[in-house]
C-alpha cells in the first residue's frame, strides 16, 4: 500500500489563507483597542473640566473672587500662595498658574500640577484665560503650549474636538459652552463655518470650555 506524504518546507494555500485571516483579525482588534483607549481618554477630558468648573464656582461662592485673581489668598488660604491682583480676570501665564495653585491649596481641586498646570489624560495640559480674542468670559483651555495665554498650540484633531463637543455641548465649534479655536502653527482648518473639518487629520485644534 502506497503511503502519501506531504513534502516539507512549504505551506498550502489553505494554511496561507488562514494565516492572512488571523493577522487581519489581530490587526483589527488592535485598531479597535486603540480607538477604545482614545475614546476613554476623550471622555476623561469632560470629566476633568467638570471637576475644575465645579471647584471654580465653589471657590467664587466661598471667597467672592476667581481663583488666581483672589487678592487675599495668602491671608485666607495658605501662607505659601501669591495673591492675585483683584482685577476680575485671568490674563497672563502667571495669573493662570495662580489659578491652579489657589484651587489646589483651597482643597477644592484634587489634581497634580506639573510646571504649574494640571495635565490632561489625552495629552497636553489645561490652562485658563479671560483674554481669548472673540471669546468673552473665562475659559479652560486644553492645549500643548502657550507663550502669552492668548494663543495656543493645538493638541486635538478636529474629530477628537468634535467628539468632546457633540457629547457635552452643541457640537458646533463656534457656539455654546464648549468651542474650538485654531491652534498657532496649525497646518489645516479645525472647522469650516459651523462644521468641524473632519477631513483634517492633524492635531491642530484647541478646545476651550467656558467656566465663568
Amino acid at each position: 500500500m502506497k503511503i502519501l506524504t506531504r513534502k516539507s518546507g512549504g505551506f498550502s494555500l489553505i494554511e496561507v489563507a488562514i494565516a492572512v485571516v488571523v493577522i487581519g483579525l489581530v490587526a483589527s482588534f488592535a485598531l479597535k483597542g486603540k480607538e477604545l483607549i482614545n475614546t476613554v481618554k476623550l471622555r476623561s477630558v469632560a470629566e476633568q473640566v467638570s471637576a475644575i468648573k465645579l471647584a471654580t464656582q465653589t471657590f467664587v461662592d466661598k471667597y467672592g473672587a476667581l481663583p488666581g485673581d483672589f487678592s487675599q489668598a495668602r491671608e485666607m488660604i495658605h501662607d505659601s500662595l501669591a495673591n492675585g491682583t483683584g482685577k476680575g480676570s485671568i490674563s497672563s501665564v502667571d495669573d493662570a498658574k495662580r489659578f491652579w495653585q489657589h484651587l489646589v491649596a483651597s482643597e477644592l481641586l484634587n489634581m497634580e500640577l506639573v510646571n504649574g498646570h494640571p495635565i490632561s489624560k489625552i495629552g497636553g495640559y489645561y490652562t485658563v484665560s479671560s483674554n481669548i480674542a472673540g471669546h468673552p468670559g473665562t475659559w479652560i483651555i486644553l492645549c500643548r503650549n502657550t507663550r502669552d495665554n492668548q494663543s495656543f498650540e493645538g493638541i486635538l484633531s478636529p474629530a477628537d474636538a468634535y467628539f468632546i463637543d457633540k457629547n457635552n455641548d452643541t457640537g458646533n465649534p463656534t457656539t455654546g459652552e464648549i468651542q474650538t479655536i485654531k491652534g498657532i502653527s496649525a497646518s489645516g482648518e479645525c472647522f469650516i463655518g459651523s462644521q468641524y473639518n473632519l477631513k483634517n487629520k492633524n492635531k491642530d485644534c484647541v478646545i476651550i470650555f467656558k467656566i465663568w
